[in-house]
């Protein structure tokens, strides 16, 4: 079973820092600087790549919402574009050379594409229904869905046809190819299983009905472009766990399960081995206590395992906390543990 334990996944200090500055060295230099670090101290399965991270709401600014750049907090959506759905109509497609985010995101891909020897990946990708989120505000997307359905799919054809646009633009800057080249939260997709990842982070708290009538066309659309993908949420989407097979293209799962062994194990099962699942968490805070009851509740043909290891962030409880510890010690605890939980039963 494949396991990674990495801090190396974004940026630190963007906010006011890295995405303001007029060059990329800041962002590129701390990248390359952890991954020397982690490959220096750690034996597992990581392997080095380049993100320019510019926080989830890239597509949104492109389209006229304003962004919030808070010190210390990730660059995130802080205001609507569309108030009623016929706005719909007023919306075009993004210039990514000069609008919103999407400049400095290119800029960010060939300064790491000349500066450094390492793969780089298109920037975080949130899948159509995030971005619609994004510009419509979660109340009225979903109050839309009943009273404006036809509206709703023209935001989601529009939110679709924007996203793989700006996928393409990118992956031609990174020098990739269109059905290779994707790094969902930091594990490598391997050839044969696409180019793209999207965050559906969403698909939680949709109804199966409107999911499958709204969502599953157009993640299918995002897929079948880039020849298959992964799709990412976190939490509990057990309700959507047959929505996802109907997904065309869908070639993998990564999900930061809080915790919800139950959802990895009810997955096993449905999709028996057809789709490999990436099992992923902030290290937690019990961390022997976690993984004893993952290890003992799944199987490990099919698993990814990762672990995502923050000075300052933890499961606890099933759900992530502010806490307090130092990165080399959960590091190597983790590591020690996963190891010799692992290696004391069979796969």
């Amino acid at each position: 079973m494949p396991g990674i334990h990495t801090d190396v996944f974004r940026s630190q200090g963007v906010g006011q820092g890295t995405v303001c500055k007029p060059t990329f060295s800041g962002q590129s230099n701390y990248q390359a600087s952890k991954i020397e670090q982690h490959l220096e101290k750690t034996d597992d399965d990581y392997i080095p790549f380049m993100f320019p991270w510019y926080g989830t709401g890239v597509v949104p600014s492109a389209l006229g919402c304003s962004i919030a750049f808070e010190k210390g907090l990730d660059p995130a959506v802080a205001g609507k574009v569309i108030n009623e759905p016929q706005d719909i109509k007023r919306l075009t497609m993004p210039d990514p050379y000069e609008d919103g985010l999407m400049p400095k995101v290119l800029a960010c891909i060939d300064y790491m594409v000349e500066n450094t020897d390492m793969p780089v990946s298109f920037t975080d990708a949130q899948g159509p229904l995030n971005i619609a989120l994004g510009l419509c505000g979660v109340e009225n997307f979903f109050a839309w869905m009943y009273e404006y359905p036809k509206h709703v799919h023209e935001i989601m054809d529009f939110c679709t046809e924007v996203l793989i646009s700006w996928l393409r633009v990118q992956k031609k800057h990174a020098g990739q190819k269109m059905t290779s080249g994707a790094f969902p939260h930091g594990i490598v997709l391997p050839e044969g299983f696409g180019g793209v990842w999207i965050s559906d982070d969403d698909c939680t708290v949709i109804s199966p009905r409107l999911y499958e009538e709204f969502v599953v066309p157009y993640n299918s659309r995002v897929f079948r472009a880039f020849g298959g993908g992964s799709l990412h949420f976190c939490g509990n989407a057990e309700h959507q766990l047959e929505n996802f097979s109907k997904i065309d293209g869908l070639t993998a799962i990564n999900n930061f399960c809080m915790g919800n062994f139950n959802q990895i194990v009810k997955m096993q099962q449905m999709y028996n081995n057809k789709l490999p699942i990436m099992v992923c968490d902030f290290t937690p805070l019990h961390i022997e206590q976690y993984y004893s009851e993952l290890v003992d509740a799944i199987k490990f043909k099919g698993i990814i395992l990762a672990t995502y290891v923050a000075p300052d962030y933890a499961l606890v409880g099933g759900k992530y906390d502010t806490v307090a510890r130092d990165v080399d010690q959960i590091t190597e605890e983790s590591k020690e543990v996963i190891f010799k939980l692992v290696h004391r039963r069979s796969p």
